[in-house]
């Protein structure tokens, strides 16, 4: 057992191992995949409006992942070398979601558990990056703990506001506050300020804190269920939620008008047309036998936490639990629709990254009785060793900036364009083309129509 409730000190050196650890796996285990075209797309997309050249000339993808990402890139550009924008922000944006974890484990457990917690849940981290590294899986799949593309950020963003606003009305109900309305109007506003910024940034993250939300409360054993529908049945409910989305869909239309960014439901229904359920049918069961054959073959890290997740999954806390089971379908569901018939991606493991973090999540949580005997020094011992042996591992930074400062083609795949304007920091716009030779359109800011066109 713990001797006493760990202190403050003991918080910031764990938060201090933890960051040297995270850094570490980004700039050794992650680099590739955090260095890649699509994570080097927001800090050139920053670079070019903290530079004047505006943002006019980009084409953006059907989610911009603006938000919160932006606003933390911003926040870094001024302090931290560019050439480390990604790796800082990896680190910043794990300390922001164990602080996050924090905050919502304190309210309902007491300080010890929520301390052993942490340290479990970054040694596992660091376990299964560990794992997917030998067993050579690709793509990585914990990187999108690290990682703003694809948004990753959003999500833990949206879920973190989802549980925060739920428990705030929670409370009010206990307390029988503001019976008159939902919350404080400075409160409301907060909320429909940052889920419109969240809508525009990514519905795919807006909606993952919508369901969260209402699984959370229809499933809500301790309230009588007309209690759990009674947002449903609240008039105001309905009119801020229409007020919501069209201003949401106005702000959108705005911002087309600005850059270019492409419609995702154009494309799907697109490829979809004049084909019949029948045929969709056998294109999705086909899809998903090779996306499980991926995980066989480059997933062995994810089998793996499979076998923890179905060995522990009834110790998984309650809401855990139930997050996992909405979640399964839904995801999978979206995985068919962007990665078969949208986008057309053999492997798009990200879109099932909710699933993999709350997997983690609960497989910690079961594992945290296990370490009352452990002293807490043996936690912080072992998290330094492995942050030691992550130290260890090689460093790609000065061989990747040779290679891409060393291309000097004008014209290059879309894989390439993005690090090359990266990694010599915006002295070079080389354009970016598609296997016809054609400039490629696709979340690009070096492709200029006044110079191309």
């Amino acid at each position: 057992m713990f001797p006493r409730p760990p202190s403050i000190l003991s918080y910031f050196i764990f938060f201090f191992i933890s960051s040297v650890a995270n850094f570490t796996l980004c700039e050794t285990i992650y680099f590739e995949p955090l260095h890649s075209a699509d994570q080097l797309y927001l800090p050139l997309f920053l670079k070019d409006i903290v530079t004047g050249l505006g943002i006019g000339h980009w084409y953006l993808p059907p989610s911009p992942y603006f938000f919160p990402d932006l606003l933390i890139y911003l926040i870094l550009y001024p302090v931290v070398p560019f050439l480390y924008l990604p790796s800082v922000y990896g680190t910043i944006q794990m300390i922001l979601v164990f602080f996050g974890i924090y905050i919502f484990l304190s309210k309902y457990t007491d300080q010890t558990r929520t301390f052993q917690f942490l340290y479990l849940l970054e040694i596992l981290f660091i376990f299964f990056s560990l794992l997917g590294y030998i067993t050579e899986d690709k793509p990585l799949p914990l990187v999108y703990f690290l990682t703003g593309a694809h948004h990753s950020t959003g999500f833990f963003f949206s879920l973190l506001l989802t549980l925060y606003l739920y428990s705030l009305l929670i409370d009010k109900d206990k307390k029988n506050r503001y019976p008159n309305s939902f919350l404080p109007l400075p409160m409301v506003f907060f909320f429909f300020f940052s889920f419109v910024l969240l809508y525009i940034s990514d519905r795919f993250s807006f909606l993952v804190g919508v369901i969260s939300f209402f699984v959370v409360r229809i499933w809500d054993g301790d309230l009588p269920f007309t209690e759990r529908i009674s947002y449903f049945r609240n008039q105001k409910f309905w009119i801020l939620t229409f007020f919501f989305l069209l201003l949401c869909e106005l702000i959108s239309f705005g911002l087309r008008t600005i850059v270019s960014i492409p419609s995702s439901f154009q494309i799907l229904f697109a490829y979809l047309e004049g084909r019949e359920a029948i045929e969709i049918l056998h294109l999705s069961g086909t899809y998903l036998w090779d996306f499980l054959k991926h995980i066989f073959y480059q997933g062995k890290s994810l089998l793996i936490l499979l076998g923890f997740v179905l060995l522990g999954f009834t110790k998984f806390p309650k809401l855990n639990r139930h997050l996992l089971i909405v979640f399964f379908p839904v995801l999978l569901g979206l995985l068919l629709l962007v990665g078969r018939f949208t986008y057309l991606h053999p492997y798009p493991i990200r879109y099932l990254f909710p699933l993999l973090f709350f997997g983690v999540l609960g497989v910690t949580w079961a594992l945290v009785p296990r370490t009352k005997i452990v002293n807490p020094k043996v936690l912080t011992t072992l998290l330094l060793l492995l942050a030691g042996l992550l130290w260890s591992l090689p460093n790609p930074r000065e061989k990747t900036k040779s290679y891409f400062s060393g291309i000097l083609q004008r014209e290059v795949p879309y894989d390439l364009e993005k690090p090359i304007r990266f990694w010599t920091e915006g002295s070079r716009t080389p354009i970016p083309i598609d296997k016809d030779g054609k400039p490629y359109r696709w979340i690009t800011g070096a492709y200029h129509t006044h110079l191309t066109e």
